[in-house]
């Protein structure tokens, strides 16, 4: 049975420098600062958003809330507190009055959105050797060289049928020349490094975790726990190509998990894991009948409110133990909320089921020897 006594719930605020504003409410004199909230949590990988509203604010603890701020809810039937929702502030509303009190809303979103992180984070900056040819101008000094000319004397035959005609003869003779500098256009050649990118491939045989936990790191997705129904090794190769959080969860989906966001954090789970923790509800519980529900997505489910419990979020282990509803179910989606009246927490849960067992076989029983007739 939950015991709804002492209820202590908080909303806290940390801007970038440190600074920590927190609304406190425990229903006590001069601690009943009165705020409601709505915390939505499902089984979808895509951040929640919650909304809390604050009553009567003075003008600077107003201006406190920045956009960007990270901010939390704790809520506890006790002292000790209990984080229900994290996140970051996306919208700090407009302040509204109905006549006699003062109320600004506050919206905050869940953990870290990842769906926009871009597919170039998947790309990996390589290095090769390449030629590179480059055009620089060479200037050359002046300088002295030799240079071949012709030049031409006359000579008599000395004998044959033309003996005592002069004829012309040609000879080639060298002289030093001044060459002016010049400058000229040279093609050099060069081996350099050139940068490109490409994407990462995964061999055949690299388990689904693997994969995962490679995406995640190279992309700075950041998830607190992976928990896989099955984890195989891939029977090709993998190019990872595309937005990683679509990529990862294709490989969720291979692993027969769900990810989802668990109090501002990314996690994959097993939704066939043994819970460690079950809590049990029965009529005393109930603040209204289970209502039942058919969808595509989880088949049949029922939805039950109760006071709100802190612990109970997605994949959590509910026994139900009412007249209406008996057996073992798992929490699917919901919400946390306290009206300023009555903390509830509202949730969808589906029917825990059982792995098919192997068939046994019986063995064959012997029958009895037939005792030998004594003659």
């Amino acid at each position: 049975m939950i015991v709804t006594k002492d209820p202590h719930m908080e909303f806290v605020a940390v801007d970038s420098k440190g600074h920590k504003q927190i609304v406190y409410n425990d229903e006590t004199y001069e601690h009943n600062y009165p705020f409601t909230f709505e915390v939505p949590f499902t089984n979808d990988p895509v951040p929640s958003t919650f909304t809390t509203t604050i009553f009567n604010l003075t003008k600077q603890h107003k201006d406190f809330y920045k956009k960007g701020m990270h901010c939390w809810i704790n809520f506890n039937w006790g002292k000790d507190p209990k984080k229900i929702a994290e996140g970051f502030i996306s919208n700090t509303g407009k302040l509204s009055n109905d006549g006699t009190t003062d109320s600004k809303v506050l919206t905050f979103t869940e953990g870290t959105n990842y769906s926009n992180v871009a597919a170039r984070k998947l790309k990996l900056k390589k290095n090769k050797k390449v030629n590179h040819y480059k055009t620089v101008k060479i200037t050359e000094k002046g300088h002295y060289k030799n240079q071949r000319y012709s030049t031409s004397v006359v000579e008599t035959y000395k004998r044959g049928p033309k003996k005592g005609q002069k004829h012309v003869v040609h000879h080639w003779a060298y002289r030093k020349v001044w060459v002016k500098p010049k400058t000229t256009n040279k093609r050099v050649k060069s081996r350099d490094n050139k940068t490109y990118f490409a994407n990462r491939v995964y061999r055949k045989g690299t388990t689904y975790k693997q994969v995962i936990e490679g995406i995640a790191e190279q992309a700075g997705i950041k998830i607190a726990k992976i928990d896989l129904a099955k984890n195989e090794g891939m029977k090709k190769s993998f190019t990872a190509k595309g937005k990683p959080l679509t990529l990862i969860k294709n490989f969720v989906k291979l692993a027969k998990s769900e990810m989802f966001y668990e109090r501002g954090k990314l996690v994959i789970v097993n939704p066939n894991s043994k819970k460690n923790t079950w809590f049990v509800i029965d009529d005393k519980d109930l603040i209204q009948v289970p209502s039942q529900n058919d969808d595509d997505k989880n088949g049949t489910t029922f939805q039950i409110v109760t006071p709100l419990v802190p612990e109970v979020t997605v994949n959590t282990g509910i026994i139900m133990n009412s007249k209406f509803l008996k057996g073992k179910f798992v929490v699917k989606n919901g919400q946390h909320s306290f009206d300023g009246e009555s903390p509830q927490t509202q949730c969808t849960i589906a029917a825990v089921t059982k792995a098919k067992a192997g068939h046994k076989t019986k063995s064959k029983s012997k029958g009895k020897k037939k005792s030998k007739s004594k003659k």
